[in-house]
């Protein structure tokens, strides 16, 4: 666009910004999404009008189940009591087969150290949006408007226009920022004109809610249990006022056929023959989509929720997973209203939150989803062992909970949204320290995969580390020098494509000098070596370097009990160690917050007449260029 259009798209957004009401933050949508992210915004201080659509907020269950994550969240906004007082807690939840046969007792127990809430709440969503209009009402910085549909959205330099109909006003309202929590037919989403990319189900779900108590009919009933069977899998779950039963719709049966009362009552009864009548309080029928908005955010409107993803049911991720992004979403806004870049604040969010949907979320979805309604005997069998291994394995047991709680998926998320957002500048190519931090959301990232050169040993003029880090595939990060200032070797560093920095021996004396790194670096990340020492003494530097923008904590032992209780007094960070023989399995490290693991430092560069000395002469008296 030349300068001379830009000029005037820039007086035209201005008188538009004149005729109408300006609201520095709009959220379309009183669902659970919508509403977490208005009291999110409220709490940190933000003026939020928040529209829906209906005349008062929904009643129809729909989502029920709370995870740990979840909790940890709302918990945060000061509602999780309250949530509680009105749900049901589940201690667990059970694998069954369809002749009621218990196939794995899976014990959130295993996550007593991972959370304070080592259970799933059940409690339909509608309870939890009427817990938060208590306090959004209470709030003069909020405005909740109801029978307030949106038209369309048009999005500029600064902002979104929202139009609604017979308002008077063109447009309504003008946003600084808009999320769109307004579910899977967005009207948002749709006017902007973004792709909701996927599949639907060949399978109908029917849901039907009865008062009947099954746990009177079957021994040890969990409140929660998945049906594996290749024709009759299903949910059966208990809510505070009621369970709900998840069946599979025939082909051949019509939506009226399978609604019907009396096939409703037929379903229920091919679980427990009862003597009398089901009493059913609720039935629904639904196509179950697996679908993707192809971008979270354009301009400063930013996707959240069911707008932005929808998938089956089965796992309880889509609420869930909502709630993240509403969490994800006001960080974004946060950093930019605070100052920040607001491009790169939108496009962080819209990374982070599109890999957890299309990584965490479906993929796992997609997964119960296949093992619940397997065909072939012999992986039928397959999966019933490997639950039953998993349930009888403490180690397994947690990370299979930490997984399907979603623990993992918020802890990774929260991370890479720091990551994104302590980012300055945006390069015209993916910088090697994002390369590095968007490779540790994955499975444990080993020694071969990084590239770590010790101290003295990096190649000090810069246009030789430039050789070293371009002629490799995989990321460099460079160990300084005892004496180093690391806030005067980020540029340096960072002109090189280096992807990490370490900082030897660091304490807590040791976290303005971080912090100064930290302040100083766009993209790469800052790893500290935390010093040996007693455990107290490694905890408060720990948690000062955290504190400092650390963005890794390279440990000084691999003794798994230490790390662990690191973990719990470090949690926000997450751990690297040095490769060893005596290192614990993968799996045990990942537990217990290693995502790194280095090899020893290597020597990485020495020309004929160039010492280690020398080439860490030359680099700290060469400028920005490279050039003495």
């Amino acid at each position: 666009m030349s300068k001379c259009c830009s000029y005037y798209v820039k007086i035209w957004w201005r008188t538009r910004r004149m005729t109408t009401q300006h609201s520095g933050i709009v959220v379309v949508g009183m669902g659970p999404v919508g509403m977490t992210a208005a009291l999110s915004l409220a709490r940190r201080g933000h003026e939020v009008t928040v529209l829906e659509a209906g005349e008062d907020l929904a009643t129809e269950s729909r989502a029920s189940t709370f995870h740990p994550s979840s909790l940890e969240l709302l918990d945060e906004l000061g509602v999780a009591e309250e949530l509680m007082a009105v749900g049901l807690a589940a201690p667990g939840f059970q694998y069954r087969g369809s002749d009621g046969e218990v196939i794995a007792n899976l014990d959130m127990k295993a996550l007593a150290d991972d959370t304070k809430f080592p259970f799933r709440v059940q409690c339909e969503q509608s309870k939890l949006t009427r817990i938060i209009r208590r306090h959004l009402e209470a709030d003069p910085k909020v405005t909740l408007r109801f029978g307030a549909p949106v038209e369309r959205v048009e999005v500029g330099t600064a902002g979104a226009l929202v139009y609604l109909p017979g308002d008077g006003l063109e447009p309504s309202y003008d946003a600084d920022w808009l999320i769109a929590a307004d579910g899977a037919n967005s009207a948002v989403r749709r006017s902007l004109g973004i792709a909701f990319e996927g599949v639907t189900y060949p399978e109908r779900f029917l849901v039907a809610s009865t008062t009947h108590d099954f746990r009177t009919d079957f021994d040890g009933l969990a409140d929660i249990n998945y049906v594996y069977d290749p024709e009759h899998w299903g949910v059966l779950l208990r809510t505070p006022d009621h369970w709900r039963v998840l069946f599979p719709v025939l082909d051949h049966e019509t939506d009226e056929q399978a609604l019907h009362p009396q096939r409703v009552e037929q379903r229920l009864q091919g679980i427990v023959t009862l003597d009398q009548p089901y009493p059913v309080l609720h039935s629904s029928l639904y196509r179950v989509h697996q679908r993707l908005a192809r971008v979270f955010a354009v301009g400063r409107v930013l996707l959240a929720g069911d707008a932005a993803h929808i998938n089956n049911p089965l796992g309880g991720m889509g609420m869930n997973s909502g709630l993240h992004d509403a969490e994800a979403a006001v960080s974004a806004i946060d950093h930019a209203i605070a100052g920040g870049d607001p491009d790169r604040a939108a496009s962080t969010y819209a990374k982070v939150r599109r890999d957890a949907a299309a990584l965490d979320v479906q993929r796992n979805a997609q997964k119960n989803y296949e093992e619940m309604r397997e065909q072939d005997a012999e992986a039928r069998r397959g999966t019933r062992e490997e639950m039953a291994k998993i349930a009888a394995d403490p180690v397994r047991l947690r990370g299979h909970l930490r997984r399907s709680t979603m623990l993992d998926s918020r802890q990774v998320s929260r991370r890479r949204m720091r990551r994104g957002l302590t980012s300055t500048a945006v390069s015209s190519s993916v910088p090697a320290g994002m390369r590095l931090s968007d490779s540790l959301r994955g499975p444990l990232l080993g020694p071969d995969q990084v590239r770590y050169v010790g101290a003295g040993d990096a190649p000090g003029d810069l246009a030789a580390l430039h050789a070293l880090t371009s002629g490799t595939p995989t990321p460099v990060i460079v160990e300084l020098d005892a004496h180093a200032e690391p806030g005067d070797e980020v540029g340096r560093l960072e002109l090189c494509d280096v992807a990490g920095l370490v900082v030897p021996h660091a304490t807590a004396r040791t976290a303005p000098a971080v912090a100064a790194a930290v302040a100083a670096r766009r993209d790469l990340l800052v790893i500290v070596a935390i010093e040996a020492a007693a455990e107290p003494e490694m905890i408060a530097g720990g948690r000062a370097l955290a504190a400092a923008g650390a963005d890794l904590l390279l440990l000084p032992a691999s003794d798994l009990g230490q790390i662990e209780r690191l973990r719990r007094a470090v949690p926000q960070v997450p751990f690297a160690l040095l490769d060893d023989a005596d290192l614990p399995p993968a799996e045990h490290l990942r537990l217990a917050g290693v995502e790194l693991v280095l090899a020893a430092p290597r020597k990485a560069y020495q020309g004929p007449d160039e010492s280690p000395t020398t080439n860490r002469k030359a680099m700290t008296a060469a400028g920005p260029g490279g050039h003495q």
